[in-house]
């Protein structure tokens, strides 16, 4: 049975990382989302990664868990399109503007292609 999750080499875990893309990347804000990115030169080798970052700002524990979820699923979707090498930090200020998957997915790949970290048809 083929697993449809996010693998773990798709995820940002650790707190150095985290501080790389956020203080040495770069930031754009659409739609309530703010994306800090970070491609590294040398490594296209491994896919792009992934994460969320939510302020209890944002609301209660259950918005912030269905942002997070919305946005994970979101970008599991859309990670083939990503080009490889980049790590992606998201952080939702405003959880009216992502009601559901196609919402969340629409302000990722806008924001991506801003970024201009989406594949073109020609990388593929």
């Amino acid at each position: 049975m083929p697993s449809y999750g996010l693998p773990r080499k798709s995820r940002l875990h650790l707190k150095k990382d985290f501080q790389q893309v956020i203080q040495g990347g770069s930031k754009l804000q659409y739609n309530g989302v703010v994306l800090w990115w970070r491609s590294g030169p040398g490594v296209s080798n491994r896919p792009a990664r992934f994460a969320v970052v939510v302020s209890k700002k944002l609301g209660s524990a259950v918005v912030r868990n269905r942002t997070k979820r919305l946005l994970r699923e979101a970008f599991r979707l859309t990670r083939k399109d990503i080009k490889w090498g980049t790590d992606l930090v998201f952080s939702p200020r405003i959880s009216e503007t992502l009601t559901n998957v196609h919402a969340a997915q629409e302000a990722l790949k806008t924001l991506c292609g801003k970024a201009a970290l989406l594949n073109t048809s020609s990388d593929n």
